[in-house]
Parts: structure tokens; sequence; C-alpha cells
């Protein structure tokens, strides 16, 4: 008889043997003994591979974003999982890569230890390189709004329909930091689960293939709404979002962006 297991300690196969039954275990301990075959293998544990660092994506830059947006706070994990919306456990592996890349100060010990933010040019960078989006883009066409400053009709409709929604790209940066003065689309981010099409029949627009005025922006996530902040007549995405948003537009984005950085963000 052999008796075959994943795992299987030194004592419990001196034990079979004793009883004269074989073993054998997924680690590669081998002990047989037959008529005619004596066999004694010690396997040896397969050393764990480290896990890879946590990616700057997702709701993983929820955390570098709730960071960056108050570079003067200490945090507890448990403070920046909370402000962040996130689990504590995704919070924790984040600090630890942010620790391992040296932009992260720490303060006491034990449950009351603390970090905060020593280089946020450094970090800000990071996330530029780890995160990104790819948003279902529904474009659509708004009547009201026609071709000349959209945003303004577009938000009094989604404000009006109580929408959750956060303005991004050219038309934000406008209202926080102007660069362009001429902005003939306008980007918005909806929350995961927003049907655009019930929108489009709520404020007026249709949907097009072509000759947008107006984007509706998603993620299968509610991410792109963190933070978001009231400006005047309008909710803007928060200013780190917008900065990695006008980063991916290829009409003068890069620039705007720079513009951005300069201006508010100022790291």
């Amino acid at each position: 008889m052999v008796v075959i297991a994943r795992e299987m300690t030194t004592r419990a196969s001196e034990i079979l043997a004793a009883e004269g039954i074989g073993s054998i275990d997924g680690l590669g301990n081998i002990r047989l003994t037959l008529p005619g075959l004596i066999m004694r293998i010690t396997g040896e544990r397969r050393p764990k591979r480290a896990p890879p660092p946590t990616r700057l994506s997702g709701k993983s830059s929820l955390v570098v974003q709730a960071m960056l947006l108050d570079t003067k706070r200490s945090w507890q994990v448990t403070e920046l999982a909370r402000q962040a919306g996130v689990a504590v456990g995704l919070a924790h592996r984040v600090v630890r890569r942010l620790d391992g890349e040296g932009v992260l100060e720490s303060q006491g010990a034990g449950p009351a230890k603390s970090r905060r933010l020593v280089n946020p040019t450094a970090l800000l960078d990071l996330l530029i390189e780890e995160h990104r989006d790819r948003p279902l883009r529904t474009l659509t066409y708004m009547l009201e709004a026609g071709d000349g400053r959209p945003a303004e009709a577009l938000c009094s409709g989604l404000d009006a329909a109580e929408v959750e929604y956060a303005l991004t790209g050219a038309a934000a940066a406008a209202r926080v930091a102007p660069f362009v003065t001429n902005v003939l689309v306008s980007e918005v981010w909806l929350g995961a689960l927003t049907d655009p099409s019930a929108i489009c029949e709520q404020i007026g627009a249709l949907e097009v293939e072509s000759g947008p005025n107006v984007v509706f922006l998603q993620v299968r996530d509610d991410t792109p709404l963190a933070f978001r902040a009231r400006e005047s007549d309008a909710w803007i995405t928060n200013r780190v979002r917008l900065f990695l948003d006008l980063r991916r537009d290829p009409r003068r984005g890069r620039e705007q962006a720079d513009h951005l950085r300069r201006e508010l963000i100022g790291f």
C-alpha cells in the first residue's frame, strides 16, 4: 500500500513506514519499500515567489490620488483606505509599494504608524507611467449646445437629470486652469452603471458616429468620479485625475496637462 498526499510531515512518513506503508507527497518526498525496490528521496520546499509589485492603476491609483491631493497630511493605513474608498488590504499593498519607492516617510510603529508623502513629484511621475484606462466612449451631439460652448449646457442638463458625473479633459481644464480658449468637445465621466442612451434622452443629445460635441466616458467602476469637486456650476474631476486624462488627449493634451501641473498641481 502507498499513501499519496499533497504534503506530509516526516513523522507521518515514519509512522506509515513502521506499518509497512509507502508514502509519496507533493513536495517530492518518497519512501517506498517494495519487493526488489527500496527508494528514499527527500524533497525540498519550493521557495514562494514574491508577488509582483502593486500596479498604480484602477482602485490602487485612488490611494495615490488621495495622497497627492493632500500632500501635507500624515496617513495611517486605515485612514488612507477610508479616504480612498478601498479595502485596507489594498491600501497596505500600495503603501508597501510606495515605501519601496522611497517617496514616503514613516513615523511611529505598530498600529499607530503613519506615513507622509515626501516626494510628490516622483509619485506623480510614477502614476503617469503606470496608470492606464480603456474607457468606453459614447459619442454624442447635444443639440442645445450647438458648436458653441457645450460644457455649460451639458452640466446644466446633467444636474437637472440628477446624474453623477465629473467633467474632465479640456472643458474641465478651461474652468480651473485655462489654456485652450476654444473647447469644442466636452468629455465627461459617468458612473459604470449609468445608461448613456437614457442620459441622451434626458439632456437632448443624439448618439453619433463622428463629429461629437459631448463624449461620455465610462470604465468598469466609478473610480474616475472619486474626489470630484464642485466648481461653480459643474462637477469637475479631481486635479490629479484631470491631469491624467489630459495626457491621453491627442488634441494638445500634453501641453494642457503640463500647464495644469504648473498652475494648479504645483509639483
